[in-house]
């Protein structure tokens, strides 16, 4: 078995129902056996008919009227994460929830102890969802995979491109539980994961990445140094404020 393959560190299950801790139980991401199979299964055919080639269109659209009315743009914050998020809802048949999926995105993971914010944010989702199940779960759990992850991609690829200094990754490493201990794997040259619990939406992601980027041409940083989220396992610019015109050079 190789690392990325290894159960990932379980969840509490006896949680109350609708809150983010919920959430967490009763996705795949946090699921081993057949759980994790079933739930994975809810995802992928979530995904199964959206079209990847809308997603990329509707992502450079969107992304297109927003800066268009705009004279700087923080990109991370404004685009981002709200454009993938809120043309990926569009495509599962829902309305745009992304001002509610920013705030359970930042609460999803364990280690994070969701606030009050975040909680009236997720029974916002699973209504707009259908009510509390797991395929609601399924459906939520896409929304908030494809946002920090995703904004990561576009935010460092951009950043690569206006600076000419190399693309990031933004997932960095996983957590898998390996011989009864809870370990960090590193995620180097396989952004999406591999094995049975691979990203099921990478095509997505990359579609979705790339509109965004494509209608970003011609933009320019605006600030000399970019700032970076300050967590172990991800790399991505906490804000990358862009406007049309002349770069300023020495940016770090």
């Amino acid at each position: 078995m190789t690392p990325l393959s290894a159960p990932v560190p379980p969840v509490p299950s006896e949680v109350p129902l609708g809150t983010v801790a919920w959430l967490r139980a009763s996705v795949a991401r946090f699921s081993n056996g057949p759980d994790h199979v079933r739930r994975r299964a809810l995802a992928v055919d979530a995904l199964a008919p959206v079209d990847v080639d809308a997603l990329q269109r509707n992502a450079f659209e969107r992304t297109s009227r927003i800066a268009a009315g705009l004279d700087v743009v923080d990109v991370m914050a404004d685009i981002a994460r709200p454009v993938p998020v809120g043309v990926l809802a569009e495509a599962l048949g829902l309305p745009d929830v992304s001002a509610d999926v920013v705030p359970v995105a930042a609460a999803y993971h364990p280690h994070v102890t969701p606030d009050a914010a975040a909680e009236a944010a997720l029974t916002r989702l699973i209504a707009a969802c259908g009510g509390p199940s797991e395929r609601t779960a399924a459906r939520i759990g896409l929304l908030v995979q494809a946002c920090d992850a995703t904004a990561g991609l576009i935010g460092n690829e951009l950043f690569a491109s206006l600076t000419g200094k190399p693309a990031g990754q933004p997932v960095l490493a996983t957590r898998r539980r390996i011989g009864g201990e809870d370990v960090s794997v590193p995620l180097a040259g396989t952004p999406f994961g591999a094995g049975p619990r691979a990203c099921p939406g990478s095509r997505h992601a990359v579609a979705l990445a790339t509109g965004v980027l494509e209608a970003l041409r011609g933009f320019r940083l605006t600030e000399r140094e970019t700032p970076w989220v300050g967590a172990p396992n991800l790399r991505l610019p906490a804000h990358l404020w862009v406007t049309r015109g002349r770069a300023v050079s020495g940016f770090c």
